[in-house]
């Protein structure tokens, strides 16, 4: 089980990687503490995430959050995918250019930190790959709801695995909400949280701006720890008939365009 990444991060991010690595500390300490509350796993399987360098200096932060790890027990997720982004460019054998979830997560990242230009003229998820964590490319921050990775066959989601996760980790303490005033994201982009437990509402209250003409995508105002950043809850990235652009891409930029124009 690795806490932080092994990645080298700017000095100035040091102090936050240590808040990280205290938060990630006590949450295994609790799992441990609850290990009867899971069946599959056990607490060194946990899988930390967090931050890319250069996170903190980016013109928008943003913070892509999703259901669970897949197929990295006891891995740290930014240390998989930095080397899979810059070195293998494969996400469990398909080339990142054809990963649904991952290729949609660096364009659309890249879209948003360079004001929002038309999909095409984006570059491909291998270029993109390179570019992250550098000092002059790009950063985003990425975590998990649950902490235990599904490490099944199937690409069906584990909910069991993902409610009790969840459940505990914000029992008596909210480590999810703590991990997210630590990363202090402009924008929070979750994918489909009506089927997460309790629609991630305990991170905080809300207020919905605007819901998509789709019907999914919708945008809102939330408060995590009082800091008031945008929040936008789409379809899951993973998904394999809905269009990159309209169903992702322009319902996104349209939710932030609105934000903007909406009074905060």
């Amino acid at each position: 089980m690795q806490l932080i990444p092994a990645i080298t991060y700017p000095e100035g991010e040091k102090p936050k990687l240590g808040q990280l690595e205290r938060l990630f500390s006590d949450w295994h300490r609790h799992f441990a503490a609850n290990a009867s509350a899971f069946r599959k796993h056990k607490p060194e399987d946990m899988v930390f995430d967090g931050f890319y360098p250069h996170y903190f200096s980016q013109k928008k932060k943003i913070l892509f959050i999703g259901w669970e790890p897949v197929g990295i027990s006891g891995e740290n997720y930014m240390d998989v995918l930095y080397h899979a982004y810059h070195t293998t460019k494969t996400i469990s054998n398909r080339d990142l250019n054809n990963d649904k979830f991952h290729s949609r997560v660096l364009r659309i990242a890249f879209g948003i930190v360079n004001g929002m230009p038309k999909w095409d003229e984006i570059p491909s998820p291998r270029e993109i790959g390179d570019m992250v964590g550098m000092a002059e490319g790009l950063s985003f921050a990425s975590m998990n709801i649950s902490k235990l990775s599904n490490d099944n066959e199937s690409s069906r989601a584990d909910g069991d695995v993902i409610a009790a996760a969840y459940t505990l980790s914000i029992e008596g303490r909210n480590f999810i909400k703590e991990e997210v005033a630590i990363l202090e994201p402009h924008v929070i982009i979750t994918m489909n949280t009506d089927r997460m437990p309790d629609n991630l509402s305990s991170l905080g209250s809300s207020e919905l701006i605007h819901k998509h003409a789709s019907g999914v995508v919708a945008s809102w105002w939330q408060d995590v720890d009082g800091r008031r950043c945008l929040l936008i809850d789409t379809h899951h990235f993973s998904a394999r008939f809905k269009d990159d652009v309209a169903d992702f891409y322009d319902p996104i930029c349209d939710g932030i365009r609105r934000a903007v124009a909406a009074p905060n």
